[in-house]
C-alpha cells in the first residue's frame, strides 16, 4: 500500500500593528508575503496532483487584510517610500541598521551593487559606527539601498510573474524614486495576490487551509497557567490566569474569520507552538474543528502516560492517526515526524537540494516499507516561511525535488489532512494527551521566568477586572476591550521574554504587549496601573557563548568527573538564539570549552541522556589559525571510552612531532583534548570553530547556527590571565 505523505506548512507572524496608532512596527508580514507566502502556492499549481495542507494564522491574514485595504501603515515601508534625499540623520541611521536584515549569504552578496552597500556599512551596528558610515552615503547610495532590501525580499515567483521586478534586478544600480515605487507597489500586490491564491486553490480542493486560535495564544496557559505543573514541576509560576472562555473565542473567531476569508470553514487545527492539553478537545470540537495536530514527542509521553511510564512506546506508532476522547467530545489527531520536519527547517538548506531532497524521499521510503498498513500516515510539519531565506534559489530546487517525487512515485500517496482523515477513520483511541508544545514538551518559553511571569501577572489583573465589570460596558467598549484581552495572550510576547531568545526588537515586543493591556484597561473606561508602563525586561543580553574564564585540565572519559574539572570553562548554550523558529528539541544542551598550556578542550552536554542513536558523530571545523576539520565517529548509544577519530583539512598528520595526539571518549557526555602543537598557533592567536552533530552522515544540528565560535589561546600559562577576543 502506498504510505499517505502530508505536508503541513505552518504560516504565522505576531501582531506588529500598534494599537494606538495603527502602524505596523516591523515589516515582516509584507516581506514574507513578497518572498514565501507568494512562492509557496505559486509553487503547489505547477503540481496539481500534490495536495497540501497549510496553516495560515488568523493573526497573520488579518494584518495581510489590512495592508491590503490601507487600514494600517508599515513603518519599514514608509522609511523605504522617503524621498533618498530627505532622509534625516535619525533616518538614515534606520536604514543602515535595518535594510540588511536577511541572510546576507543568500540575499545581499549574490547581487554586487547590494553587497557593495553592505561592505560601505559594515558589520558594526553600534550607533556611532553607523553614524561613521552614513558619511561615506550619497542621495544615490540611499536610494539603491531603500530599493535592493525590498528587492532582495522579492521570491521566485514574484520576479517570473512581474517582469518590472526582473528588469529593476538587471539594472542593479541608479535606481530612481519611480523604480523604488514599483517594487514597493508590487510588495503591496503581492499581499492581495497571495491571499486570494490560496483562497482559490481552497474553494478548488487543491489545497486544504487551516487555522489556528485567533491571536495565537499558548491555549493550555490560557485555560489555566498551573497546567505548566503537568509538564514543569515545580518552575515558578505567576497567580493563576484560568479563562477556558477565551480559549472558545479565540477558536470560535479563528473559524468564522477563516470561513470569510478562504472561502471553506476549517475543519483542522494546528494549536499554537503544537500546545495542547486534555480539556482542550470539548473546545476544540464545538468550534467545528475535526482535527488537531502536533509533535511526535507529544504522541510518545501519551503513550506511556496510558500504558504505564515504564513502557517502551515503537517509534512506527508515529505513522498512525488517532482518536483523543475527553470531556464527552473526541477529535482526531496527528503527529509530526519530528526528524524530518527539523531536516527540512535547520539542515537541508546546508546540502546541495538534489542531495537534501533525496535524503528527504529516501527517509519516507523507509517509512513506506516499514508502515504498510492502509492508514499509515508521515506528517512533515513545519514552520513554512522562515527557513527558505536559508535556501541560495529560495527552496524552490528543493520543492521542486520533493513534489515532482511524491507526483511520480507510487510509493507514495500526498494527501491534505481531512481529505485523510475522512477516507481513514482513527481506529486507535487516545484516553488521553501530554500536556506540553513541541517545543520540549513543555511551555519554558512561554512561562515560569520572571519576565514572563510578571507579563502573566498584568494580564491577570486587566482580564480581572474586565470579568467583574463586562456587564456594565457599553456593547462597543465590552467588544473592544475584549479584542485588546486577547491579542495580548498571544503567544509572541512571552516567547520574547526571558532569556531564551534575543534580538535587537525585545524592547518593541515587551511595549506591544504592555500597549493591548492598556487599550483594554482604556476601553474599560478604567486608569492602568502604573507597572503597564514600565518595561518588563529585567534580563540583561544573554550572549550564545560566553568566554574561558581560567586554565582548565578536564579528565577525557566521558563523564562529568567532578564539579571542579569544567569549572572556568567557556559555555555556548543550545537554544540561545536570535530567530523566531526553534527547534523541538536540541540533541546539544551546551558546549564547554577551553584551554591548559598544552591542548584545547571541548565537551558535549547533551540534552537527553544519551540523545544520538548509533552511528552517530561530531563534526569540529576550524577557521582560524587554519582550516582544519575533525570528525569523531561511533558514538553508539550507551558506548563508553574511546571514539573513531579523523583528521581532515590542513591537518596532514594526527600527532605532535612529540608523538601527542588527539584523544576522545563519549558516555554521559561527549569530551576531546586537541593537543595546540596541532594548530601551530602561538598564545594569543585566535581561534574559531563551529560543532556540527550528525546523524547517517547528514548533519542534524550546527552550533552556532550562524557565525562561529571565537576564541584565543591564553596570553598567559599559569591561570588568571586576560583573555584575548
Amino acid at each position: 500500500m502506498a504510505l499517505n505523505v502530508a505536508f503541513y506548512w505552518h504560516m504565522h507572524q505576531p501582531d506588529y500593528v500598534d494599537p494606538d496608532r495603527k502602524v505596523a512596527m516591523l515589516p515582516w508580514v509584507r516581506l514574507h508575503a513578497a518572498k514565501g507566502y507568494y512562492d509557496m502556492v505559486r509553487l503547489v499549481k505547477e503540481f496539481p496532483t500534490v495536495p497540501i495542507t497549510f496553516n495560515m494564522t488568523p493573526v497573520l491574514v488579518k494584518q495581510m487584510l489590512e495592508l491590503q485595504r490601507g487600514e494600517v501603515q508599515d513603518a519599514w515601508l514608509e522609511l523605504s517610500r522617503t524621498p533618498a534625499d530627505r532622509l534625516t540623520a535619525a533616518q538614515q541611521q534606520e536604514v543602515l541598521r535595518h535594510f540588511f536584515s536577511l541572510s546576507h549569504q543568500n540575499m545581499v552578496r549574490p547581487y554586487p551593487r547590494y553587497d557593495e552597500l553592505l561592505r560601505m556599512r559594515g558589520s558594526e551596528t553600534r550607533p556611532a559606527a553607523l553614524e561613521e558610515a552614513a558619511r561615506h552615503f550619497l542621495a544615490g547610495d540611499w536610494r539603491d539601498l531603500q530599493v535592493w532590501f525590498n528587492l532582495a525580499w522579492c521570491g521566485y515567483f514574484a520576479v517570473r510573474d512581474m517582469p518590472e521586478l526582473a528588469a529593476l534586478r538587471k539594472k542593479g544600480r541608479n535606481f530612481t524614486e519611480a523604480d523604488k515605487k514599483v517594487v514597493l507597489d508590487a510588495h503591496l500586490e503581492l499581499v492581495r495576490r497571495s491571499l486570494a491564491e490560496y483562497r482559490e486553490l481552497n474553494i478548488a480542493g487543491r489545497i486544504e487551509v487551516t487555522a489556528s486560535p485567533f491571536y495565537h495564544p499558548i491555549m493550555p496557559l490560557v485555560y489555566n497557567t498551573d497546567f505548566t505543573r503537568r509538564c514543569m514541576p515545580g518552575v515558578p509560576l505567576p497567580t493563576t490566569f484560568s479563562y477556558a472562555e477565551d480559549v472558545r473565542e479565540h477558536l470560535e473567531r479563528a473559524a468564522r474569520f477563516h470561513e470569510e476569508v478562504f472561502g471553506r470553514r476549517p475543519t483542522g487545527l494546528w494549536p499554537s507552538e503544537g500546545s495542547v492539553c486534555p480539556e482542550l478537545v470539548p473546545l476544540v470540537r464545538a468550534a467545528g474543528f475535526e482535527w488537531m495536530a502536533t509533535d511526535e514527542e507529544i504522541l510518545f509521553r501519551s503513550l506511556q502516560m496510558m500504558r504505564g511510564n515504564h513502557t517502551n512506546v515503537q517509534h512506527e506508532e508515529l505513522f498512525r492517526a488517532y482518536r483523543l476522547t475527553h470531556g464527552g467530545a473526541s477529535v482526531g489527531m496527528c503527529f509530526r515526524d519530528r526528524g524530518l520536519s527539523d531536516f527540512i527547517g535547520f539542515t537541508a538548506a546546508r546540502q546541495k537540494p538534489e542531495d537534501a531532497a533525496k535524503f528527504l524521499m529516501d527517509a519516507l521510503g523507509t517509512i513506506a516499507t516499514q508502515a504498510r498498513e492502509p492508514d499509515a500516515l508521515a506528517l512533515v510539519l513545519l514552520d513554512g516561511e522562515n527557513a527558505w531565506e536559508s535556501f541560495a534559489d529560495g527552496g524552490e530546487t528543493f520543492l521542486r525535488k520533493v513534489y515532482g517525487a511524491l507526483a511520480s512515485d507510487g510509493r507514495f500517496k500526498p494527501v491534505t489532512l481531512t481529505n485523510y482523515f475522512r477516507q481513514h477513520a482513527p481506529k486507535r483511541d487516545l484516553t488521553t494527551i501530554h500536556t506540553g508544545s513541541w517545543i520540549y514538551a513543555n511551555f519554558d518559553i512561554w512561562i515560569g521566568d520572571q519576565e514572563e511571569n510578571r507579563a502573566w501577572e498584568l494580564l491577570r489583573e486587566a482580564r480581572y477586572l474586565f470579568s467583574q465589570v463586562r456587564d456594565s460596558l457599553s456593547e462597543d467598549a465590552r467588544r473592544s476591550a475584549m479584542q485588546s484581552l486577547l491579542a495580548a495572550e498571544g503567544s509572541d510576547w512571552f516567547w520574547w521574554y526571558g532569556p531564551e531568545f534575543q534580538i535587537e526588537d525585545k524592547p518593541l515586543f515587551d511595549d506591544l504587549f504592555r500597549r493591548h493591556v492598556r487599550c483594554a484597561y482604556r476601553a474599560m473606561g478604567r486608569q492602568w496601573p502604573a507597572a503597564v508602563d514600565r518595561s518588563l525586561l529585567t534580563v540583561g543580553p544573554v550572549y550564545a557563548y560566553q568566554q574561558p574564564r581560567e586554565l582548565i585540565t578536564p579528565v577525557i572519559d566521558g563523564l562529568r568527573t567532578s564539579y571542579y574539572e569544567w569549572l572556568g570553562a567557556g559555555v555556548y548554550r543550545g537554544g540561545v538564539g536570535q530567530h523566531a523558529m526553534a527547534k523541538s528539541a536540541d540533541l546539544v544542551k551546551e558546549i564547554l570549552f577551553g584551554f591548559d598550556r598544552e591542548n584545547f578542550y571541548l565537551g558535549l552536554q547533551w540534552t537527553g541522556s544519551p540523545p544520538l542513536p548509533g552511528g552517530d558523530a561530531v563534526r569540529l571545523r576550524f577557521s582560524a589559525p587554519r582550516n582544519a576539520e575533525l570528525w569523531l565517529g561511533g558514538l553508539r548509544e550507551k558506548a563508553k571510552g574511546p571514539v573513531k577519530r579523523e583528521l581532515r583539512g590542513d591537518w596532514a598528520c594526527q600527532q605532535t612531532a612529540s608523538g601527542r595526539t588527539v584523544v576522545a571518549a563519549h558516555d554521559r557526555m561527549f569530551e576531546v583534548a586537541i593537543p595546540l602543537e596541532l594548530f601551530g598557533q602561538a598564545a594569543g592567536q585566535k581561534l574559531s570553530f563551529v560543532v556540527s552533530v550528525e546523524s547517517g552522515g547528514q548533519m542534524q544540528e550546527q552550533h552556532p547556527g550562524e557565525g562561529e565560535v571565537c576564541l584565543a589561546v591564553p596570553s598567559k600559562a599559569d591561570g588568571n590571565e586576560d583573555w584575548l577576543v
